[in-house]
This record gives C-alpha cells, structure tokens and sequence, in this order.
C-alpha cells in the first residue's frame, strides 16, 4: 500500500543544515498496527508528517498504491489527507470554540457531504469511541481521555484507510492510555495505524510491528513487509474537497462567539469609521436638503430678469471738450437721448426663451400688458377703469394653482373673466380699488361676494373712438358705451397666496388669462383706428391728423418710428412684453439659464436688452462653498474609511496569530489554501457586517445631538435660516445605508486579504507546532 525508497529530508536551522531522515526505506500493508519508535530527534514524527502528505520529502520516492507523489501537486495532497488519511496527535488539537460533534464533523464538511449525512457519521464515529453523552460539549469541559477520543473519532469519521498516531498516549494516564490502545488495536483490523511512541511497553503490548529509527535512520524493523505493487504513474482518484462559505462563515462565527467581549470590542472599534462616513453622508445631504430649502426661498423673489426698455441713442453738443481743462469757462452740455423704438424684446426672442429646457427653470412669466378700455357701473355711476394693476397670469395653470390658494370661485380660463389676489392678511391696497372703480374712503372691508359681483365692460375700439374730420378723439359718454357693450368681463374668483409658495409670483392685482389678451388685440387689429394708422405707418397721426414729426425736447427726441408705436400700444394693437422673469430652484440651473439665453445668435447685437442676476455673484461663491465642503468630507470619508480599513486589517492578522494551531488542524484533514482563506475572509465579512450596522445604530443615535449641534451653527453664523425650528440636517437615506453596509464588508474583505492570504500560506507542520 505505502512504500518509501530512499526518503531524505533536511532543513536548514540558521545556517546550519539538518538531516532528519537519511535513506529511508520501508514498506507498509493494508491492515497493520505499526509502532515506531527511537529517541526525541531522531525523525520519528518528521516521517509521520511525510507518510500524512503534511510534510515533503527532499529526495527519494513515495509510492502510494503504486502511485509515485513525487510531481503532486498541493491539491493532490490536500485530497489524500481527506480521503486517506486521519491524524490523532498527541496534544489532540481540537478547536475549542466547536462542540465535541462539529469537531468530528470537520473533515467531512470538507467533503462536501449533507448536515444529516454528516451528523448522522459523526455520531456513529463517536459511539465507536464511547462518548455519545458528550456531543454537545466543547473540548475544554472534556478530560484529557475524552479529547484524545474526539481526536480519535474525528479520524476515523471520513473512514480513511491509514491513521497515523502522533504520541496518542503521552498526555494521558496509565489507563486512560490502555484504553486508547484498545481502541487503535481494534481500529487496525480493518486499517493501516502507524503510531509514533516513547513507550515501547505499550508498542510491544499492542503492536503487529516495531520499527526502530535512530539518527534519522532505520535501525530495526522486526516484521517488514513487502507490498507487491507495480509503480503507476496514475493519480489518486479526486474527490472534491472543498469547504462552502456558508461553512467558513459558520465556523468563523462561533469562534467570534466565543470571544465575545473582544468581538464586541472589535466591532466598535471598526465602527467608528463606519459612523464617520455614515453622519458624513447623512450631514451632506440634510444639507444639501436645507441649501436647496433656503435656495428656494431665496431665490422664489429673486428672479433672473430679461427686461426691454425703449431703444434710444445718446449724443453730446460737448464732445471736443477735454478732460481737466486748464480754463476759466463752464461749458454747457447739451446730451440728448433719442427716442428710436419702443421695445427690443420680438416674437423670435421670446420663442428661444420658450424652447428652454425645462429642467432649467421652474416658471417663465411674461411681463406682457395690453391697454384695455374697461368700465364699470357703481351705484348707477360708470366710471373709467384704469388697467394699472391688470396682470396676465402665467400659462402654466398647475404652477399658479401650486402657488395660490382660490378662497372663492375659480382662476380665470376664458376670456370674459378676471380674478382678484389678495396676499396673506386678506387685504388689497386702497389704489387697487380706486382704479377699478370701488369706493375705499370710510369702508374697512369686502365680502367675498360683493367683491364677486363686480362687473367689467370691454369697450373695443370702434365703440371707444370717433373719428371728426380728419383726427380720431375718445368718447366720453361712459352711460352709453358701458349700455351698448355685450363684452361682461366677471370677477371669476379670489385667491390668496399659499402657505407652501416658494414662488408667489403676483402682489395684490387683478389677474386675467391670456386668452383676454388675444381677443383684446384681435379685435384692435381690425379696428378703424388701427387699420388706418398702420395704412398710413409713421407718415401720419390718426389722433393728430398730423404728419409724424421728430419731436425734440431739452434733453430727448422721440422719433417718427416711437411715436407710431407707441399710438399701437395705446390702441390695444400690440401686446407690449417689456420683462421676462425666470425663477430657478437651484444656484446651479441660474448659470445654465444665463448660458442658454445668451446662446440667442442675435444676443449680442440687440440693443436695449438686459439680463439681470442679482443673485449670481452669490450663486457663484455658494456653488464653490459647496463644492468644497464636498471635496472635504470626501476627504474625511476617506480618512475613516483607510484607519477603518488598517484596524480591520490588524484585528484580521491578530486572528490569524490567535488560530495558527486551528489551521494546521484544518489542513490535516485536507483544507485547501482557499478554504483556510475563506474562513477568514468569512470572519472579515462577518465583522464588516457587525460594524456596518453597528455604525448605523450608533449613528442613528447620534443623529440628534448632531442635529442640535448643526442647526445651532446654522443660527449663529448665517441669516439665511427658513424653519430651523423643524429643521433635520442629519437626513438618511436607506439606498445609502444599504450601500454602506456593503461598502463595509467589502472594505474589511480587502482589509483582511492579505493576513488571510498570509494564513492560507502557512506550512501544515509550523502551524501545528504553534503554541497559540
């Protein structure tokens, strides 16, 4: 079955080289019980190790079943000492935070066999030892005996053809020894048992064969046996050997439970780093949360505006005078400002600030008026309206109703209505009513419906105007007008601004749709008055009856082409915008508008245009502000994340130290290099884990003094404070927990590769040998 042909084995101590094996040659049958013997150092367990695949032979040849080991690879030993092998040392070498039955259960867990299958031969190879009583047990509530008989059992339970006994007797009493004997006696029956041992009464009463060794040599063999095998370059036939992660991280998980207190610590220890970069990010984004909460209110009145006054040019009687003149004389100056056109903002601008994206923005109204000829009947008085504080409402209907609350009624929709805005202490100003016509003088208030009563009349041009001879006046029998006309404009409802607006966009006004608009200025256009002052352009006033003339004052000229526009304004023809008002949330879409508008191929080049941000310069600094405050909890983050990683690092090693002799017995019952790696990356998993949602807890249980400790900050050092009262700047967010409880275990992973790699790189025998 064994056969060894000039085994050498030499290792160096120092500088010095040993030889523990010299020549060995010996041959071993199926079933036998072999004791070798000889004094300490003279190779007796050197040549154990090598016949168990735990040590390597420098030179010569090992066959097994014929099979020559000399090109196995570690894998191939790893499988030999699974399948054939089972080792019983003399300091029994169990792990002491696994029960009596896990222990045993250990080579077969590798093995890739069921719970049942493996409970089930467990408790069969411990009936055979006698301790069936004892399964629930850890090794340290066991005498000496009963260890050495879990040793034992665990042997034999993956039912190997060869034990090897390492000094089984030499920790134990006469008679606990005895008993051992008897069990190794009976097992060499069916099996080959080679045992090691100083007590040659014991080889002799119970051994079939005594091999003497002495100075690394072979001195005395009383029964040889010659195996008649052929050398076969055949392989030993793989099984799979392998432990699953599930297995690692179990028996990582009991050893943690039994240092318990270390463990606690240890994970405390590792969650400081996980708390930091926790509260980091849930302080960054309350934050973020408050910024875009204060941008918000900052910005709901502070819009970006694009305004249009009139186009004019300017030109001085004094421009050879120079500066500083050393002169007794006051020279008059005489700058004059003419008066070109009435507004640079035209239909294809507004059509590029309409095709803005509308992530940009949150609303765009248009500053766009048309003059009205309204009247009204009060008491049997009709009386002129002057449309002063006649405002077209924004377009975009669910915007306006987000902002204002309708009290009474509903919000303009067609044509014919109109309502009115009051602002939060239900009040209107006394010119409001005075221009539409209502009494304030002596009156403290308005119901509701006597506001919801007022009626409007449009009076369109043709109505409004009579021409005489050759010049067009306004009529002024208000009685008839107000009679005659079928246009009713009503007062459709009142609204006030919300609670929750970050936009009110309207004071205390008179609203109207656009669709008033369109129908105003659809009819000027077809007008008398209208058609006939654009039939004749600038060459003639129709209010006039004059030909359009330069009119110069002290310091102004108003041009041919202004005063034509103007009479088109006046007579409801153009709907004037002179302003546009773009309101952002964020500081961030005020630079995106302010590109995007000046990306108008013609910006550069219109005259009297004005693009207004009075917030940019803050914008700009806040922007930074943010951006470094970014950068420096990325930093800090960072910082937790590297000491988090280097103590994970340190508490992995020092486990590693702490279960040297775990590994040799782990690669004694053939563990694989990965398998010893995967129990301790398991141990990473499980303490990134436990410090992952420790550092959670812990950080969900400081996020109110943080909190306090913030929002009072934010009082002493800003102005700039909206509901601080109710203000949370310690926001989590589940996605990010969730993240950064994985972000731990992969961290502490990494963290661990390299002592783990370290611990699957330790040599069987070394590991053994530690007294850790």
């Amino acid at each position: 079955m064994i056969k060894l042909t000039d085994i050498n084995k030499s290792y160096k101590v120092g500088k010095r080289q040993v030889h523990a094996l010299k020549d060995i040659n010996i041959e071993f049958a199926n079933q036998e019980f072999v004791s070798i013997l000889g004094p300490s150092g003279c190779g007796k367990t050197t040549l154990l190790n090598i016949i168990g695949g735990l040590d390597v032979y420098s030179s010569g040849e090992l066959l097994i079943d014929g099979v020559d080991t000399t090109n196995y690879k570690a894998s191939d030993w790893d499988i030999y000492r699974n399948t054939e092998v089972g080792f019983v040392f003399q300091n029994f070498n169990l792990i002491n935070h696994l029960s009596v039955l896990k222990n045993v259960e250990l080579s077969l867990t590798l093995s890739g066999i069921s719970r049942s299958e493996r409970k089930k031969r467990a408790l069969e190879a411990l009936g055979q030892v006698g301790l069936l009583d004892e399964v629930k047990k850890k090794p340290n509530q066991l005498s000496g005996g009963q260890q050495q008989r879990v040793a034992l059992a665990r042997a034999i339970v993956n039912n190997p053809r060869i034990i090897l006994a390492d000094e089984p007797t030499g920790a134990l009493d006469s008679e606990t020894s005895m008993q051992i004997m008897e069990i190794l006696k009976e097992i060499s029956k069916s099996k080959l048992v080679i045992m090691v041992t100083h007590n040659e009464e014991l080889a002799k009463l119970f051994s079939t064969r005594i091999i003497k060794l002495f100075d690394g040599k072979v001195i005395n063999d009383n029964n040889p046996t010659t195996v008649h095998t052929e050398q076969s370059e055949a392989k030993i036939k793989k099984r799979k050997v392998t432990m699953s992660f599930f297995s690692a991280m179990v028996l990582s998980l009991k050893n943690l439970l039994t240092k318990y207190i270390r463990t606690t610590l240890t994970v405390l220890a590792g969650c400081i780093g996980i708390v930091g970069v926790g509260l980091v990010i849930a302080v960054s984004t309350g934050v973020k949360d408050y910024i875009g909460v204060v941008q918000k209110n900052l910005l709901a009145n502070n819009p970006i505006v694009i305004s249009s006054s009139t186009v004019t040019s300017s030109s001085s009687s004094n421009n050879n005078v120079t500066a500083f003149p050393d002169t007794d004389q006051v020279f008059i100056s005489r700058p004059m400002t003419t008066y070109e056109n009435l507004s640079a903002i035209d239909e294809e601008f507004i059509s590029h600030i309409e095709q803005m994206p509308k992530e940009y923005y949150s609303v765009v109204t248009y500053n766009r008026s048309i003059t009205m000829n309204l009247l009204t009947k009060m008491n049997d008085t009709y009386k002129r309206v002057y449309d002063y504080d006649f405002i077209e409402m924004s377009s975009n209907m669910s915007f306006v109703s987000s902002q204002y609350d309708v009290l009474a009624g509903k919000l303009p929709t067609t044509p014919y209505e109109v309502a009115i805005v009051i602002d939060k202490y239900n009040t209107v100003s006394a010119s409001l009513l005075n221009y539409i016509g209502l009494e304030y003088d002596g009156v403290t208030s308005y119901s509701f419906d006597e506001l919801m009563d007022i009626e409007f009349r449009a009076i369109y041009n043709n109505d409004y105007y009579v021409k005489v001879d050759d010049k067009y006046y306004t009529r002024t029998n208000y009685r008839d007008m107000y009679e005659s006309s079928t246009h009713s404009i009503k007062v459709s409802g009142i609204v006030r601004v919300s609670e929750k607006a970050d936009n009110p966009l309207y004071r205390s006004c008179i609203l109207y749709s656009d669709t008033l608009t369109k129908a105003l200025q659809e009819n000027a256009l077809k007008s008398d008055i209208v058609v006939e002052q654009q039939s004749y352009g600038i060459n003639k006033n129709v209010v006039t009856g004059q030909e359009f003339t330069e009119t110069p004052g002290i310091s102004s000229v108003y041009s041919k082409e202004y005063q034509y526009e103007r009479n088109l304004v006046n007579f409801g023809a153009v709907a004037n915008v002179t302003t546009i008002n773009i309101y952002a949330t964020a500081f961030s879409d005020r630079v995106q508008i302010g590109d995007y508008v000046k990306s108008y191929e013609k910006y550069n080049t219109m005259q009297n245009i004005s693009y207004r941000d009075y917030l940019k310069n803050f914008s700009d600094e806040l922007a930074t502000f943010i951006e470094i405050l970014t950068k420096a909890l990325i930093v800090f983050a960072g910082i937790s994340l590297v000491v988090s990683s280097i103590m994970i690092a340190i508490i992995t090693y020092v486990s590693v130290l702490e279960r040297t002799k775990e590994i040799g017995v782990l690669r004694s019952v053939g563990a694989r290099k990965i398998d010893v790696t995967r129990i301790f990356t398991a141990e990473s998993v499980l303490i990134g884990f436990a410090s992952g949602l420790m550092g959670i807890i812990l950080a969900f249980a400081l996020s109110k003094p943080i909190n306090s400790l913030v929002v009072n900050i934010i009082k002493e050092n800003t102005t700039l404070s909206y509901n601080l009262s109710t203000l949370n700047v310690v926001v989590f967010d589940w996605k990010y927990l969730i993240l950064l409880l994985c972000g731990s275990m992969v961290i502490t992973v990494i963290a661990g590769f390299v002592p783990s790699l370290i611990a699957s790189r330790k040599s069987p025998i070394e590991a053994l040998r530690s007294n850790l």
